[in-house]
C-alpha cells in the first residue's frame, strides 16, 4: 500500500484525528489504515534524548517529502541577491522583513494556541504600538516581544534564568494565576490537556517536582 510505504496520504502527513474522518484505501478499515501508517512510520523515527515521566524516550521521523523541502530550503538559503557585485537586499530592506516576519510568527503561533483576531487587526497593533484590547490580542503581543527577546538573546547561553525570562513574556497579563509567570509549576498545581468534545485526557504532563532535574 503506497500510503503506508511512503508514511504519508496524498502527500500529507495525517494525525488520526483527521484521518479517521477521510476514506480508507482498498477495502481496509480504518483503524488497519492508521496501524499500517504508524508500522511504516516508526521506521522511520530517530530518538532524543529526552524520555517522559515512564521513561519512554521522545522520537520523530521525516516521512518524505519534508528531506526534499529542507534540502531546497537549504540550498535556496544559501545565495543572495546581487547586481553588479552590490547586494540588492539591504539592511533597510533586511530589518523590514524580520519584522515582517516576527509579526506573522507571532500571529500564526497565537491563533495555533487559540487567540481569535483578524491578521489585519493583529498587524495594526503592533505596527501603531497600540496596548491590546483583550487577550487574544495580548497573546500575540506576547509573542511578538518574545521573538524579539530570543533574537537579542541568541548569543547567550540556554539557561533557566533565560527560559523564566521568557517564559514572563510570553505569559503577560495572559495567565489566571499571575504569580504562574516567570517559574515552574508546583506540585498543588496539577495539570491535565482535555479533548474538549469528548473529555477524553490527551496529555498528563510530569509530576510538578521532577520539573527542576529534567528542566536541567
Amino acid at each position: 500500500m503506497e500510503a503506508a510505504a511512503t508514511a504519508r496520504d496524498d502527500g500529507k502527513y495525517f494525525h488520526w484525528d483527521q484521518l479517521r474522518h477521510r476514506k480508507p484505501p482498498g477495502d481496509l478499515t480504518r483503524e488497519e489504515w492508521w496501524s499500517a501508517l504508524k508500522l511504516a512510520r516508526a521506521q522511520l523515527w530517530k530518538p532524543l534524548p529526552l524520555a517522559d515521566a515512564q521513561g519512554n524516550v521522545f522520537r520523530y521521523g521525516l516521512p518524505d517529502p519534508i528531506p526534499e523541502h529542507l534540502h531546497y530550503i537549504a540550498k535556496e538559503a544559501a545565495g543572495q541577491l546581487q547586481a553588479d557585485q552590490e547586494p540588492l537586499i539591504t539592511s533597510v530592506m533586511k530589518d523590514r522583513y524580520i519584522v515582517r516576519s516576527l509579526i506573522e510568527e507571532a500571529i500564526t503561533s497565537s491563533q495555533i494556541e487559540g487567540a481569535s483576531t483578524t491578521r489585519r487587526v493583529a498587524k495594526d497593533m503592533i505596527r501603531t504600538r497600540r496596548l491590546p484590547r483583550d487577550e487574544n490580542e495580548q497573546m500575540i503581543l506576547n509573542n511578538y516581544l518574545a521573538m524579539q527577546r530570543i533574537g537579542k538573546a541568541r548569543d547567550r547561553p540556554l539557561s533557566k534564568e533565560l527560559i523564566f525570562e521568557l517564559h514572563r513574556i510570553v505569559t503577560e497579563k495572559t495567565l489566571h494565576d499571575p504569580s504562574g509567570a516567570g517559574r515552574l509549576r508546583r506540585e498543588d498545581e496539577p495539570i491535565r490537556v482535555y479533548d474538549e468534545t469528548n473529555g477524553e485526557v490527551l496529555h498528563t504532563p510530569p509530576p510538578a517536582e521532577q520539573l527542576p532535574e529534567r528542566l536541567e
